[in-house]
């Protein structure tokens, strides 16, 4: 039996992919809006290199897959040396494996540098998930995201460079009421000057054991109302410009769902927010139950 410290998380998009659990926790771990990996026994950790073989034999005798995805929250702090040896040792145990992914952060991206990541590509390294979640450097410093606009701009440039595909995450609500329009319109300037190959709009769900949920209950943040968010997703959207890119704000969280490919579907897009906000028309949108769903992202 495959033993995992849990919860997991992974994106949605890699329901189908068999989770490698070659970390557990996340190394940063200061994020103010997150309330994962808290628990006492999410504590950080990278596993040894023999117990992430045994974890790999015993998922090839029980299981079919040729995708992976490496957790726990930012697997590419893993030291490059073991993370190629991982990599390694997933190619020969599994011959038909298409492609490998993981989350990762700003940080990570900028210490591996090009050509690790270029190492890391070649063997099968296909995709890394990065949470942006703002591109106003104020609303970033207010949750202790540890990156700034320019920073992030520079590991997608590096991901781009190294041929690794970026997939990355922005979240409606992070600023709060006050910093509501720079937080949209500066994420939208972000991801323009970023262009990652996909985008994943979050909407921000306030849970116990994150700190900004203590803010919260201070009343020292508030969270923007409905259509308030769809109003960061309409500035966000009028201010991205991707040069082929997907956009999707189908996550659980969002009252919104969108899937769009960016530049042509934009103005589609752009049609139907603006419908909405102007009639108030909440037939189109997600109950607020769904919203109460924990979910993995």
């Amino acid at each position: 039996m495959i033993d995992y410290t849990l919860p997991i998380f992974r994106p949605p998009s890699e329901a189908k992919s068999f989770i490698l659990q070659a970390s557990i926790g996340c190394s940063y771990n200061k994020c103010t809006y997150c309330a994962m990996y808290r628990r006492e026994n999410q504590k950080f950790r990278i596993r040894p290199i023999e117990e992430i073989k045994t974890i790999i034999d015993e998922a090839v005798k029980r299981y079919e897959f040729k995708r992976v995805f490496i957790s726990d929250g930012n697997a590419l702090v893993i030291p490059q040396d073991r993370l190629v040896r991982v990599l390694e040792y997933l190619n020969q145990k599994c011959p038909n494996l298409e492609r490998v992914t993981m989350y990762a952060n700003v940080g990570d991206v900028l210490r591996k540098g090009v050509e690790n990541l270029k190492i890391l590509r070649e063997l099968g390294l296909h995709m890394v998930y990065i949470g942006f979640e703002s591109g106003d450097d104020v609303v970033l410093k207010r949750i202790k995201k540890g990156a700034s606009y320019r920073e992030a701009v520079e590991a997608s440039r590096i991901l781009k460079e190294a041929g690794i595909k970026n997939s990355v995450m922005v979240l409606l609500g992070i600023g709060g009421k006050d910093r509501s329009l720079e937080h949209a319109l500066k994420t939208g300037h972000l991801l323009t000057d970023a262009d990652p190959d996909y985008v994943g709009v979050l909407s921000l769900q306030i849970r116990p054991g994150a700190p900004i949920y203590q803010e919260w209950i201070e009343g020292k943040f508030e969270l923007p109302d409905k259509f308030q968010m769809i109003k960061e997703l309409e500035i966000i959207v009028e201010n991205t410009h991707l040069t082929n890119g997907f956009f999707f704000s189908n996550h659980i969280s969002n009252y919104l769902p969108l899937k769009a490919r960016f530049p042509e579907d934009k103005e589609k897009v752009l049609e139907e927010i603006r419908k909405i906000l102007k009639y108030r028309d909440e037939s189109r949108l997600r109950p607020e139950f769904y919203r109460d769903v924990v979910n993995q992202y």
